[in-house]
Parts: structure tokens; sequence; C-alpha cells
């Protein structure tokens, strides 16, 4: 075990497999790759390091998949006080004879101490063919698929060059930090919400400035519509039933769980993004909503 990685953290053991379909790895649109337990990828051989032929300097660091989910998991275990509570991975480019896996997915989620309703989970992704820096996301609902898909609420990248080992503990924690303000952002965001009426017109109104954005499909928002009217009319979960802005969200968010895996994070994002400026005003349509974007950022 690397223990300059953990950076004084205690080694937190491997948490169960998922037992629902969320909390896993995706493998949609990627027929190379298959579902890996923990062991899997610790037996992924590692490459070696290179170095530049004019001044000896290492010029490609693999970092083993191992040290990776270690560092992960204890390091935000720490952080977070609590032990994950499932962790799931998968293996790509696996070679002609399938031991291999050049490349690796992975998710842990954790329960969040201050939120009955609310969870956080880390999705983390590297290779040893150089295609995947060193990269974790963390939020209330991260993505990541083995087709390519990655994303979450604060996301950092670490290439796999000299002193990666060093700096990975320091990019960890950044991470940690930033997710744990966000996720207990975003759930304080849900609570104030259900404080903002909306009517059923209101409703409609919310579906149609997401359509005009292109942050959904239409068809996205008539699933929305049916979904809002079901709830209403109790037939479907009572706990999204009252007219809130809070139910209004539940309601678009939940015709986005059937959205193309390349866009289902960026869709739950821009309607986040919408959202919170619609509740600034108190549920009133009568406002300027900027443009969103989301990009993953460099750890320096």
């Amino acid at each position: 075990m690397n223990l300059t990685l953990l950076d004084g953290a205690a080694f937190v053991p491997p948490a169960p497999f998922p037992t629902v379909s969320r909390d896993h790895v995706m493998l949609i649109g990627a027929p190379d790759a298959l579902r890996a337990t923990y062991e899997d990828i610790c037996g992924v051989p590692v490459p070696d390091a290179t170095h530049r032929e004019n001044t000896g300097n290492v010029s490609y660091q693999p970092l083993p998949y191992k040290d990776l989910a270690d560092a992960t998991r204890s390091i935000c275990s720490e952080m977070f006080g609590v032990s994950p509570l499932s962790e799931s991975y998968a293996l790509a480019r696996r070679g002609e004879d399938g031991k291999g896996g050049d490349q690796m997915f992975g998710k842990i989620v954790f329960p969040l101490p201050y939120s009955d309703r609310h969870g956080l989970s880390i999705a983390l992704r590297s290779s040893y063919d150089r295609s995947i820096s060193n990269q974790v996301a963390a939020g209330m609902d991260t993505f990541v698929c083995a087709n390519g898909c990655f994303s979450g609420d604060a996301m950092l990248k670490l290439k796999h060059t000299m002193n990666v080992c060093e700096r990975l503990p320091g990019m960890m924690r950044e991470m940690a930090a930033r997710a744990g303000g966000k996720v207990r952002e975003m759930a304080e965001k849900l609570d104030s919400w259900g404080d903002v009426s909306m009517t059923d017109t209101l409703f409609a109104a919310y579906v149609g400035i997401l359509v005009y954005r292109k942050d959904i499909t239409p068809t996205q928002g008539n699933t929305a519509i049916k979904y809002w009217r079901a709830c209403r009319a109790g037939e479907l979960h009572a706990e999204h039933s009252a007219p809130t802005l809070a139910s209004g969200f539940q309601a678009i968010t939940g015709g986005l769980q059937r959205a193309a895996p390349a866009r289902v994070f960026q869709q739950f994002s821009a309607v986040d993004f919408v959202t919170t400026a619609l509740a600034r005003t108190g549920g009133s349509m009568d406002t300027d909503i900027p443009a969103f974007s989301l990009e993953i950022e460099e750890y320096e």
C-alpha cells in the first residue's frame, strides 16, 4: 500500500458492490468494457514509467489503479466523516487475453451525515495507455460510463507526469472539499425550493423555458408534464405532489433518467442552473438567465 497517497488518512477497505443500478459504472456504448471488482483492477499489470532521452526526467508516470481507488476512498472517507456505502468498477481495452485493462472507470458512493434524503458519489477514471489522465468527479449524481462520459459537480484531473503520487492527495482533498460544499448546497437548494410555490401554469412555463433554451428536448418536456400531472393527481410519488418548485424540479429531472449518456449530466446541471435562477425570483418567470457551460478543470 502506498501510504504517501493516503496523505495521513487511515486506510479504508473497499466497500461492497452496489445494489442499485445508478451506483454502478455504466457500460452503455462500450462493448469492450466489463464490470470489474476491486481485486480485478488491482490485478491489471502496471506499465513502466518512461523517461526523456535528452534529460532522463520522467515523461510518463502511470499511477496504479489500486492507488487511485485507495486514495479516493480513504481521503474522502476522512474528509466526509463517513465510510463508503458501495463501489463499482469497469475495465476497458482488456487486450486479446481479456486479462488487461488499459482503461479503468470507478464509482464510490458515500452517505451524507447531514441529509437523510441525499447522497454523494465519487466518479474516477484513469488509463495505462495514456488515453485518460487521472480524473475524479464528485456530486449528488455523478455520471461515469466506459464510453467516455464523465461528469460531476466538482471535477479535477491530473496528468500521468512526474510527481503524480505526491500531487494526487492534494487533488483529492481539493475535490472532496469542493464536492462537500456543492452537495450541501444542493441539499439546501432542494429544501428551499420546497418553499417556492408553483402552479400548473407556472410549471408549464418552467418547461417551456428549458425547451426553448435547448436544455431539455420537447420529448423530455412532455415526459416532465406527464410526471407532474401524475404526481399532482396522487398517482405517482406522493412526496413530489406538492405544488412547489422542488416538485417541479423532480418532475423535470425525472424525465432525464433516460437521456443519452453523452448529455445526461449536462442536462441535469443545466436544469439546476435554470431552477436556481427561477428560485431567486420566488418562482417568477420574468427573469434573464445567462448561458450555461460545463468543463473539467486541470488540477494545478
